[in-house]
């Protein structure tokens, strides 16, 4: 009989003990938010060993550094008003005002489960945003503080655009032909050197005129706008076997600097009254 009840004692303190168990169990799923063994455990602590609140985690900025190197998705969101971003912020960063966060989903954060890193001035905005993120739906948010404390790079003004690619200046060209041996040599004077700018380039037709006499060429000369206004130019034309000319005109550069040039006379020399000759 004695042994009996000695039994049924020790099922007793077997089934209280049991019974504690489950408790503690339980109580630690609370604490994680999740299934036992997922999340952070008793001392507040995720597996890796991050600060967790019970909807966000909450890391060193090395250690945000360190994950904004990785190629993964992840996005940086600055929480402070659009003047304090313009003043100077996280490289890559995008700002959405921790005001502007309600109940309903940014739609700059299309995906509920993207890696989003947080930060703010001094760290108190960046919080109240990661909690309100979090209560929204967002698994996978963390925290790091603000930027006062950031030793990485800050950037002023970025703004992220595609940007039109610069074009060329457009540039107006006249040719003249001429040759090896007395073919006429060409000048350019223009009256305002401050409006428009040129450039001359020689080609030869034949790829060894070096061994040919009387080498045929053409003279090119490429004119480009410095600035709206309008001048004259003379392109003067010598040689000894050849006709010697003057070549006048008039030149026009528009706002955007589009060069304009009309020829105005072509006047040989030698045909001009012999008081008006070089």
């Amino acid at each position: 009989m004695k042994n009996h009840i000695v039994k049924i004692k020790v099922v007793a303190i077997l089934c209280v003990i049991s019974t504690v168990l489950a408790g503690c169990g339980m109580l630690k799923r609370q604490m994680t938010g999740g299934k036992e063994g997922e999340g952070k455990d008793l001392d507040g602590k995720d597996r890796d060993g991050n600060d967790m609140t019970a909807s966000y985690y909450q890391i060193t900025q090395e250690e945000a550094g360190k994950m904004m190197e990785r190629n993964d998705g992840h996005v940086i969101i600055d929480v402070r008003r659009q003047e304090e971003y313009d003043e100077g912020h996280i490289s890559g960063a995008i700002c959405i005002p921790n005001e502007s966060i309600a109940d309903t989903q940014p739609e700059e954060l299309p995906d509920f489960e993207q890696c989003i890193l947080v930060y703010c001035r001094s760290g108190r905005r960046s919080k109240e945003a990661a909690k309100k993120l979090a209560d929204i739906g967002y698994t996978n948010i963390y925290e790091f503080g603000g930027i006062i404390d950031w030793m990485g790079e800050i950037v002023t003004g970025e703004i992220m655009t595609e940007t039109e690619p610069v074009s060329e200046p457009e540039v107006t060209t006249l040719s003249f032909e001429s040759f090896d041996g007395g073919g006429p040599a060409f000048d350019v004077y223009i009256d305002d050197n401050e409006i428009v700018s040129y450039e001359r380039k020689v080609r030869y037709r034949n790829a060894d005129h070096a061994k040919m006499t009387g080498s045929g060429y053409t003279v090119t000369f490429s004119f480009t706008g410095i600035k709206p206004g309008e001048t004259k130019m003379l392109i003067e034309e010598r040689s000894p076997i050849a006709d010697n000319l003057d070549r006048k005109y008039n030149v026009v550069v528009d706002e955007e600097l589009h060069v304009s040039i009309e020829e105005l006379s072509v006047v040989d020399i030698y045909d001009q009254p012999e008081e008006l000759q070089e």
